[in-house]
């Protein structure tokens, strides 16, 4: 239990990216060069190079990073390292959110543009006092422009919108579940319930969920507001007592087990507080977590019949009733949802999001939301 436990938290807050390719990059450097060169690089400096050779970047802040090479004879202008998207980061999305943050601090989730240069000498050494300046002014120029640009595509808008209106719906297992199982189980146990027909269920109890928000941006990292959620649970089960034996009865349908039917039906509301923590933001995509305090109201309701002869060969109608019960019960919990990563993507005013978490939301939630 301790090694899949562990297993299971490898799983959970490794990812794809990071694993596979780690928080540096390589990049090859090939040339006519016929002498030693130092390379220095934001990971490490080499000194007495010869050509081709393969040195490493670190990751972070990899958009605009300088790679520098000199010589004793000859001067050699600077490589300049755009960054693109590491497609492992797309596997560590699908498998679920925790990666992908992990991915996102790592910086594993970026790759250079490019990582084959060739190499040519720039000029003798005896200009490369001039080369060097006309190549720091020619870079500065290119890097003040480049960093003005980047602060622009990335600058939040200072007036944004507070208001935030939000529908949704969610599946997965809640903390309803706790209050269901406890009148349900005993006759389970009992009767050997089985469902009729089940498919299996990914998140658990599949219940379906509809859901309302409504929450008012203080700043842009904190928010508060309200959640109202509904959630409904059916299920209709087949057993058989193996407790009773039948009396009066054709020889033909005379046997030790009856028939048990029972159904149940689950239905919940739930309204709680609500507070948000914006972790990342940018243009157009926001990530957050959540956590809520609220009540749940639970109504459940569960029943059986056990009849004297065989369902499958006897009508209903002609059924004698051994034993029968119903159970309708109306229970009031305190409840919560905490939501581990949370996603928004869309425009100023209209908005889709999806979150993973667990509580009363259930396990995952997708929906809209209007902003004002």
């Amino acid at each position: 239990m301790k090694a899949l436990a562990l297993l299971l938290l490898t799983t959970l807050l490794s990812s794809c990216a990071t694993i596979i390719s780690g928080t540096t990059a390589p990049i090859y450097l090939e040339g006519d060069v016929d002498e030693p060169l130092t390379i220095v690089t934001s990971h490490s400096e080499y000194n007495d190079v010869s050509l081709p050779t393969r040195v490493k970047v670190k990751r972070r802040n990899l958009d605009g990073q300088h790679i520098r090479i000199s010589s004793e004879n000859y001067a050699y202008s600077d490589i300049v390292l755009k960054k693109t998207f590491n497609p492992w980061s797309i596997a560590s999305a699908s498998m679920y959110g925790i990666p992908l943050v992990v991915d996102l601090t790592t910086h594993a989730s970026e790759n250079p543009m490019q990582d084959h240069f060739f190499i040519t000498p720039a000029a003798p050494s005896t200009q490369a006092d001039s080369l060097h300046r006309a190549d720091s002014l020619r870079w500065a120029e290119m890097e003040e422009e480049n960093r003005k640009a980047r602060v622009l595509s990335r600058q939040l808008p200072e007036r944004y919108p507070r208001h935030e209106l939000r529908g949704s719906i969610g599946i997965g297992a809640c903390q309803s579940d706790h209050d269901r199982n406890k009148i349900r189980d005993p006759y389970m146990e009992r009767f050997n319930l089985g469902t009729d027909f089940q498919c299996g269920n990914i998140f658990g109890d599949a219940y379906p969920q509809a859901g309302a928000e409504y929450h008012y941006r203080l700043n842009r990292k904190w928010e508060v507001g309200m959640l109202a959620n509904w959630g409904r649970y059916t299920e209709s089960y087949f057993g058989k007592t193996g407790k009773w034996s039948t009396q009066n009865t054709d020889d033909m349908y005379d046997q030790s087990d009856m028939d048990v039917s029972a159904s149940e039906d689950s239905r919940f509301f739930v309204i709680a507080p609500s507070v948000r923590y914006t972790w990342m933001e940018s243009k157009g995509f926001r990530c957050y977590s959540r956590i809520a305090l609220g009540a749940l109201r639970n109504h459940n309701t569960f029943g059986y019949i056990v009849c004297d002869k065989p369902f499958d060969l006897i009508p209903f109608k002609d059924q004698k009733i051994v034993e029968y019960k119903d159970i309708d019960k109306i229970i009031w919990r305190a409840t919560g949802q905490l939501t581990a990563i949370g996603g928004t993507a869309g425009f100023s005013h209209f908005q889709i999001f999806g979150e993973l978490g667990y509580g009363s939301l259930g396990i995952v939630r997708l929906g809209a939301s209007i902003l004002f």
